[in-house]
């Protein structure tokens, strides 16, 4: 969601959890041993908060792969793309990209912040209007603003509200729909299917941040636009590599006039570096395991998701309308919410906890990671901790 500097919420909320020795924020990983990890000071944790959804990022395959690269290459490349290039592998993990998605150009970004912000300031202009859902991931308004074009936004999934704001805005040059396909802290999806219909009814485009859901989600795991059917339908695909692909980085699927566009005018490109070449054959090594094992990891993942969401329901958690890996469990208070996620923490379960301003202030919730990498017992050993915190905590 949009973000705005709290230095309140800094000060009686984050700076004060750290004075009183339970912040669960910036944990220091020691070692990482699978679902493991070993954090100071409370030692082994089974990992439940992560976005490495297919648990590639420990992979030896991504490993090895990595350490190849920086052999051939070296630890960086040589400068600004435009100028110096890149690597073969980035190369070839564009080539791969572009093939997965029926020929689409695509281009890889140094971070999924930097293409998310890159494609939303370079597509827009001060005669258009970018209509963004309330609850998009913050730097696709940062991208937003940053174009000068009229922002507009919409509750969260009102189709209603959206074909208003595309009716109010005919006048513009380009009306510019914006949302994630997952929402990473609600973990629903966008109503793809409905609002590439709005889109084609009102001469618009739609630019979809699959961030959370590429690689995981839909029959080709290209994410919830593929879950809808609706792939071909969308103008701007954005994806990171950073949660299903196990490495890091960012990349746009798009048409081949905007490809052009964004490589040559778009400056969180241009004026960046590109990613490392170990980060790009730890991501085609992931696309070519995707190639080869998706259909089974995805099937995993659904297996465990539906496993902890029916038992976290059993047992009375309120887990918003989550219909993906990512199952938010409400807890409410600020305070309550960085105090359950310490008291798990001691118990060996490590979650993510979300608050304000991440969140709306009084809707603080503990977002579970699901990956097809856990077992049967890590999912149990989660449910069983969640359980109990709820019991001591009355969430």
């Amino acid at each position: 969601m949009a973000l705005k500097a709290d230095l309140s919420a800094l000060k009686d909320g984050y700076l004060r959890w750290e004075k009183e020795g339970n912040s669960p924020f910036f944990p220091v990983v020691q070692s990482n041993q699978g679902n493991t990890v070993t954090v100071e000071p409370h030692g082994d944790l089974i990992m439940f908060g992560s976005c490495d959804y297919l648990g590639l990022s420990q992979h030896p395959v991504l490993k090895r792969a990595a350490i190849e690269a920086i052999e051939q290459f070296g630890t960086n490349t040589y400068a600004s793309q435009l100028i110096c290039g890149h690597t073969r592998i980035h190369r070839s993990v564009e080539d791969r990209l572009s093939g997965m998605s029926d020929g689409r150009a695509a281009i890889m970004f140094p971070s999924g912040m930097s293409a998310s912000q890159g494609v939303v300031a370079t597509i827009a202009s001060s005669e258009d209007v970018v209509i963004n859902d309330r609850l998009a991931h913050s730097s696709l308004f940062m991208g937003s603003r940053l174009s000068g074009a009229e922002v507009r936004t919409f509750p969260h999934n009102s189709m209603k509200r959206l074909e208003t704001v595309l009716r109010e805005s005919a006048g513009k040059r380009r009306r510019i729909i914006v949302v994630d396909g997952l929402y990473s802290a609600d973990g629903d999806y966008a109503p793809l299917d409905r609002i590439t219909e709005l889109a084609a009814a009102y001469d618009a485009l739609t630019v979809v941040d699959e961030a959370h859901s590429f690689g995981s989600v839909g029959p080709n795991g290209l994410g919830v636009a593929d879950h809808f059917g609706v792939f071909d339908k969308v103008d701007v695909v954005i994806g990171t590599m950073s949660k299903t692909l196990g490495s890091i980085g960012g990349f746009v699927l798009t048409h081949d006039w905007f490809e052009r566009e964004l490589r040559y005018m778009s400056p969180s490109y241009t004026s960046s570096r590109g990613s490392a070449p170990a980060v790009a054959a730890a991501t085609l090594a992931a696309l070519d395991l995707l190639d080869a094992e998706g259909d089974r990891l995805r099937r995993r993942l659904v297996e465990n998701t539906e496993s902890v969401t029916a038992r976290l329901r059993e047992a009375g958690c309120d887990l918003l309308n989550t219909r993906s890996h990512i199952v938010p469990v409400l807890v409410g208070s600020e305070d309550k919410t960085v105090a359950v996620a310490h008291w798990l923490r001691g118990r060996g379960v490590m979650v993510a906890p979300f608050v304000y301003p991440h969140v709306p202030a009084g809707s603080g919730r503990l977002r579970v990671g699901v990956s097809s990498r856990h077992t049967p017992e890590e999912c149990e050993q989660l449910v069983a901790s969640v359980t109990a915190a709820k019991k001591e905590f009355d969430f």
